[in-house]
């Protein structure tokens, strides 16, 4: 079915879709967001990201998304290891800052840095040391594979949400909370942690949707 479209597509019976359109569509999908940074030649580099996703638990693989012309990511993707820091529900601001003035991104905030490099905030809910595993083009963006070498946890309880080109933070008050007992993404629901996934794009300001 997917090539039959993508015929069509190539043909030109398929109407092409608004970029708008389809951005707010993209939009409508909440994800968390996440820094990814490193220091290169002992430069601090990093971009706010919220197409991070899990992939993989054997090998252990994260991946996210960033686009073809980020100004940033060929000076990321030098670094030995990168930093992934799942930012908190109080980091909006800390994402602005990310996304802003390169020589600013990291004016300010408590972070550490490891002995690869990777650079890691200190009030995150969760971090993950990784090193480059594959880069691949898709259209516009390149999907960043990333193997994850060592995971920890900051200060931060709860997820910054991205959704429609605005943060929110999580509710569930009228939630059940009992935790999901059955199948995601083809596997079994891991009982004992938390599971999710996002795929919406966000990067440096002049990268941003």
């Amino acid at each position: 079915m997917t090539a039959h479209a993508h015929s069509q597509s190539q043909h030109g019976s398929v109407p092409a879709i608004d970029q708008r359109t389809l951005r707010d569509a993209f939009g409508a999908f909440p994800s968390g967001v996440v820094a990814v940074a490193a220091s290169v030649k002992g430069q601090l580099t990093g971009i706010a990201a919220s197409s991070f996703t899990s992939v993989s638990i054997d090998p252990p693989l994260v991946s996210f998304s960033i686009a073809t012309s980020s100004s940033t990511w060929p000076l990321l993707r030098e670094a030995e290891h990168l930093g992934i820091s799942v930012l908190a529900d109080h980091h909006d601001a800390v994402c602005r800052q990310l996304a802003g003035a390169r020589e600013e991104r990291f004016a300010g905030l408590p972070f550490k840095v490891t002995g690869n490099g990777a650079v890691l905030l200190d009030e995150a809910v969760a971090t993950y040391d990784c090193s480059l595993h594959e880069e691949v083009v898709a259209g516009d963006h390149v999907i960043v594979l990333l193997e994850v070498h060592e995971v920890g946890a900051g200060g931060g309880e709860h997820p910054l949400v991205f959704h429609r080109s605005a943060f929110a933070k999580l509710h569930r008050d009228d939630l059940d909370p009992a935790r999901l007992d059955g199948r995601i993404n083809g596997a079994d629901v891991d009982r004992g942690g938390e599971a999710g996934s996002a795929t919406a794009s966000h990067d440096d300001a002049e990268d941003a949707a």
